[in-house]
């Protein structure tokens, strides 16, 4: 196995796509239980991700944050809800991953999909393509039936929905969507919060559930 040590408290790593490179950050700590790669669009404060992945690394696990937007697209509305584009550009992020793993470059390891909003459709779809690839995927709101029935009746990966409470829509929603998957599945309604869990304890109740759900899975 190659020496992973430049990777322990983040690197950039570049993904290729025929539309340009894509940024993101790789950490992987000592022993990590899996890798959670979290799915950006342009959509979200980076911050935020940033905030999760840096729970989740304390919960032992290793995190690939990635936008699957190049900075001069985020200023085009569609294409943030574009979920065939996007989802075509998370699975060559997954590519590049498996290939890392195959050749030693980085440790082998179980790995979750994580996103918010517009890629919450995005990563489950991407899950349900790569079937037994990825061994569980969180959703932080956003409208996954966006993904396409084919793809919620066909995803076998365990799924976590975390929804605030505030959002009564978009719990509506994530309960019609869920009676379409036959997988492990389940709805957590994040009490006093809306649908960007921003106040301290939304996100830390948040954060706590969604590391919780890759390391069962895991």
């Amino acid at each position: 196995m190659s020496d992973t040590a430049p990777y322990a408290s983040g690197t950039p790593l570049a993904v290729h796509t025929e539309h340009g490179y894509l940024h993101g950050q790789l950490a992987l700590p000592a022993d990590a239980a899996g890798l959670v790669v979290l799915a950006q669009t342009g959509s979200r404060p980076a911050a935020h991700d940033e905030a999760l992945a840096a729970v989740l690394r304390q919960s032992g696990l290793a995190t690939f944050t990635i936008d699957l937007l190049a900075q001069q697209e985020e200023h085009f509305p569609d294409a943030q809800t574009n979920v065939p584009l996007l989802t075509k550009r998370l699975l060559e992020c997954l590519g590049l991953i498996k290939r890392q793993m195959l050749n030693e470059e980085i440790p082998a390891m179980r790995i979750g999909l994580c996103a918010s909003g517009h890629g919450s459709p995005v990563v489950v779809r991407a899950a349900a393509l790569r079937d037994h690839d990825i061994a569980a995927v969180v959703c932080r709101g956003g409208l996954i039936d966006l993904a396409g029935m084919l793809y919620l009746r066909s995803l076998e990966s365990p799924l976590l929905l975390c929804v605030g409470e505030t959002d009564a829509h978009l719990i509506s929603n994530s309960r019609r969507a869920l009676q379409e998957i036959s997988c492990g599945k389940a709805l957590e309604i994040i009490p006093a919060s809306d649908s960007e869990f921003a106040s301290a304890t939304a996100f830390e109740t948040m954060a706590q559930r969604t590391g919780s759900w890759f390391i069962t899975h895991f």
